[in-house]
């Protein structure tokens, strides 16, 4: 089970498999990568413009999260296989460890 679905004008469609998040964890502000992990359902490549960072370290308690603004540029298709073509969509991904 994951949460992973692709809102395709207003229909709300799911996503049974994987997306997978490919980027440099020492530097966030380089493109990303984001795929689905068994099929070509999607695509992007994520540029972020703006990085937002939380850190909490009170011993027992700790998160560190990085929220990245950007641009998304590549394919995503539907459960029919129509091709949808990105660029440029401003949205959002983030990075975040917590433990408590």
């Amino acid at each position: 089970m994951n949460e992973n679905g692709l809102c395709i004008d207003g229909k709300l469609i799911k996503l049974s498999e994987d997306v997978a998040f490919e980027y440099d964890a020492v530097n966030f502000m380089l493109p990303w990568r984001l795929h689905t992990t068994l099929t070509d359902r999607v695509d992007l490549r994520f540029e972020p413009f703006y990085e937002r960072v939380a850190k909490t370290d009170a011993l027992v308690i700790r998160s560190e999260v990085h929220q990245m603004i950007g641009r998304f540029t590549g394919t995503l298709r539907t459960g029919e296989g129509e091709a949808i073509e990105i660029e440029n969509a401003i949205g959002w991904a983030e990075d975040h460890h917590a433990r408590w």
